[in-house]
């Protein structure tokens, strides 16, 4: 099958543009430990919250009657606070989208919340990459729910089959999917271990996201690796 362009690109923002999976980790424990769970070890930490964001439902099986609002708040203020002094970018990052927003529309679906990805994007002078920000607040359910890239496919009025998303774990593969759209995986040590079934490429490294392996990816006839 002949390459043919994507009309826009969408990307995660955990694990893909900043490496922040261990703050998440650190900030539920934090947050868990009033409540006397000392820690959550990090096989459980990357299954059920990185890959299957079944995180809260493991909460709540640890500690009858939590009010899971509260606690997703509270650990909301604690990432907050750890990306201030501990955020860093993933590899290639910079580069990478300066060369895709030389040619494509991007956007950034994430489920974090505007706050705190604003705060990374303008610390790194990422934020004038992006066309579109859809966080947290912008939808209704949270991946793996299609939500998060409809909306930014909505926000950038280009249709979910011609996009490309970019990944690093199986609940975001499953809510692009569900959205119709093509879906790049980059896997990070807290997600290399998720099903990539039916992703259309699996990369080492967001270094070799180039445009023109972006095209050859929508163009291609199924998963790569």
């Amino acid at each position: 099958m002949a390459a043919k362009k994507p009309t826009a690109i969408l990307f995660d923002f955990d694990g893909v543009i900043v490496d922040s999976e261990s703050l998440h980790h650190r900030a539920y424990e934090i947050a868990l430990a009033p409540y006397g769970v000392s820690a959550i070890p990090l096989e459980i930490y990357a299954d059920r919250f990185s890959n299957r964001g079944v995180g809260l439902e493991y909460c709540a099986q640890h500690v009858p009657g939590l009010d899971v609002r509260e606690l997703k708040r509270r650990k909301d203020r604690l990432f907050r606070e750890i990306l201030e002094t501990d955020a860093r970018l993933l590899p290639g990052v910079t580069d990478v989208l300066g060369d895709l927003a030389d040619q494509w529309p991007l956007a950034l679906a994430t489920g974090s919340e505007r706050e705190a990805v604003t705060l990374v994007l303008r610390r790194f002078a990422l934020l004038g990459f992006f066309r579109a920000l859809v966080a947290r607040e912008d939808y209704d359910h949270d991946k793996p729910a299609p939500d998060a890239f409809l909306r930014a496919c909505e926000s950038l009025g280009e249709p979910p089959a011609s996009c490309l998303a970019v990944e690093d774990s199986y609940k975001g593969l499953c809510a692009a999917r569900a959205a119709g759209i093509p879906c790049v995986v980059v896997p990070n040590d807290y997600t290399r271990n998720g099903n990539f079934a039916g992703a259309s490429a699996i990369l080492s490294s967001l270094h070799e996201l180039s445009p023109e392996r972006a095209e050859e990816i929508l163009g291609g006839p199924g998963c790569e690796s």
